[in-house]
């Protein structure tokens, strides 16, 4: 950080073509030496893998792709799409992407029913109000579940009849959550 302040690195924007030895080619065909070469392609989500009438009933928005619980798209109902970890971004991801595996597979298995899509729909109007009103914009908002992820994992375990509350009294109030008091959410049935 220090050099590049200093101003003895210099950086260049461009979409390389191939890397040599002692730099690269860009795609314009212009030699660049390098001693370091820094790949930030940046990130920007794509749904084109899916069919073209599934993309079109996702409704992805310039803030991302609003899902019932992060996973389920209200408009493509029946089950056969389903989004684990990719529309959620947590503080504890894995934690996250655990219990929305469980979930999803307690609703192939037909343990949790998913209410109608006039609800899922208001459910994820609701959230896409909310986070407008407080989140500034970003291309990922509708998965920015963050500080907000105990409430979001309570909420994922009363779908599912687990209880929410999985510590002590005290340890409840005052300790944060950790793996292990998920401990037996997933089961074999």
């Amino acid at each position: 950080i220090g050099a590049w302040r200093a101003g003895k690195l210099k950086g260049q924007k461009g979409a390389v073509a191939r890397m040599v030895k002692g730099g690269v080619v860009t795609e314009a065909g212009e030699s660049i030496s390098a001693d370091l070469i820094i790949c930030a392609t940046g990130f920007r989500k794509a749904y084109d893998y899916l069919p073209a009438k599934v993309q079109a009933a996702l409704t992805v928005e310039d803030d991302g792709l609003y899902l019932y619980r992060h996973c389920i798209p209200a408009a493509v109902r029946d089950i056969n799409l389903a989004f684990c970890g990719s529309e959620c971004a947590s503080i504890s991801n894995i934690m996250t992407y655990y219990l929305h595996a469980e979930y999803i597979c307690r609703i192939l298995s037909g343990y949790v029913s998913l209410p109608d899509e006039g609800q899922m729909r208001a459910e994820c109007d609701t959230m896409r109000a909310w986070k407008r009103k407080w989140m500034p914009m970003t291309a990922s908002r509708a998965s920015l579940v963050l500080l907000h992820q105990t409430h979001y994992h309570d909420q994922l375990l009363r779908d599912m009849s687990e209880q929410p509350s999985r510590k002590g009294c005290l340890s409840e109030l005052f300790c944060p959550y950790e793996p292990q008091d998920y401990a037996g959410i997933m089961k074999s049935k």
